[in-house]
């Protein structure tokens, strides 16, 4: 199977191919800690603790550097685009771009795409503590979503229009992706690599967010296995393509993938979530411990969701069994 794989990718183009999928690779995972970082604001800002303030603080700041980080990935990925499309080496693609750009639906898409980034930069920057933070944070979010919107729309989804029922199937997955791998990363590299301490009011303020991702994370795998289902089953038109071409066995791949990252989250939300809740609560010296355990599940699973966006820049790129 591997090797029917291997085959069916044509060689002569994986290398000039791979600078564009690693600056989409970038893009996917920076936009994804974004909208983490948001989710997270949006759910700190809610308290008033000494912990949960310093979280806003923090993941405001890392929503920021994502944000700085996917306008450039988006550049890239435009001028990367245009050079392989005119078929020119990338120091001579700024005519092909600005070509791409005026007139290629894919040059609005990115227009579109890089004014929605710019907006949810803009609210992230300007949500400070005070009366309207919650809003800004909001209009960040939606803003994300509308970025989240303009990819669908130059993916395979987009073969029957830019508001088709496809689309916003496959927008709705992206949105969901996003949320579960960004909480995921930014829980687990940023959130809870420190201890809440000893006081009440932040031990509650944790346990709550502890809650509030366990319960977002659920949300977001029930549509992902649905959205995933749609698309998978327009894209590939039956079972047996799964393991006939490239895009049915990349897309296997990556439900491998999937399959662990839910596998770590079980055993986060089952085995290791309820006592550290109780910990939190009732002021158990172990609470450290069981967060700490907590965390680690969650930098494995972050490793793996990154892994499941690389095989999903792959798709992108690959062409589905339906599209002939």
């Amino acid at each position: 199977m591997i090797a029917s794989y291997m085959m069916a990718l044509d060689m002569s183009v994986l290398a000039p191919a791979l600078a564009q999928h690693g600056a989409t690779v970038l893009l996917n995972v920076v936009v994804a800690i974004a909208v983490g970082a948001g989710a997270t604001m949006w759910w700190t800002t809610r308290a008033n603790s000494v912990w949960a303030r310093g979280q806003a603080r923090t993941v405001r700041r890392v929503a920021l550097v994502a944000l700085a980080l996917a306008l450039c990935a988006s550049a890239v990925v435009l001028w990367l685009q245009a050079a392989a499309m005119a078929e020119v080496p990338l120091a001579q693609a700024g005519e092909a771009t600005r070509s791409m750009l005026s007139s290629t639906h894919l040059g609005l898409a990115w227009k579109i795409g890089m004014g929605a980034l710019m907006l949810a930069t803009a609210a992230m920057a300007l949500a400070r503590p005070g009366r309207h933070e919650r809003v800004l944070v909001l209009v960040g979010l939606a803003a994300m979503a509308g970025f989240l919107y303009t990819r669908s729309m130059v993916s395979h989804a987009s073969a029957d229009g830019d508001f088709s029922a496809l689309m916003v199937v496959d927008w709705v997955h992206l949105i969901l992706i996003c949320l579960w791998v960004g909480e995921v990363i930014v829980s687990g590299l940023v959130v809870f690599s420190s201890s809440p301490g000893a006081l009440l009011d932040n031990r509650n303020d944790c346990a709550r967010y502890v809650e509030s991702l366990s319960r977002s994370a659920t949300i977001a795998l029930v549509g992902i296995f649905a959205t995933g289902l749609l698309n998978a089953w327009r894209n590939l038109g039956g079972i047996s393509e799964l393991v006939s071409n490239a895009y049915g066995i990349t897309l296997l791949i990556k439900l491998t993938l999937v399959s662990g990252a839910v596998l770590l989250g079980g055993a986060n939300r089952f085995i290791v979530m309820p006592g550290l809740i109780a910990s939190l609560r009732s002021g158990d010296a172990g609470a450290d411990k069981a967060i700490q355990k907590f965390t680690q599940i969650l930098r494995v699973e972050a490793v793996v969701l990154v892994a499941v966006l690389l095989m999903a820049a792959i798709l992108s790129a690959t062409s589905p069994p339906t599209a002939g």
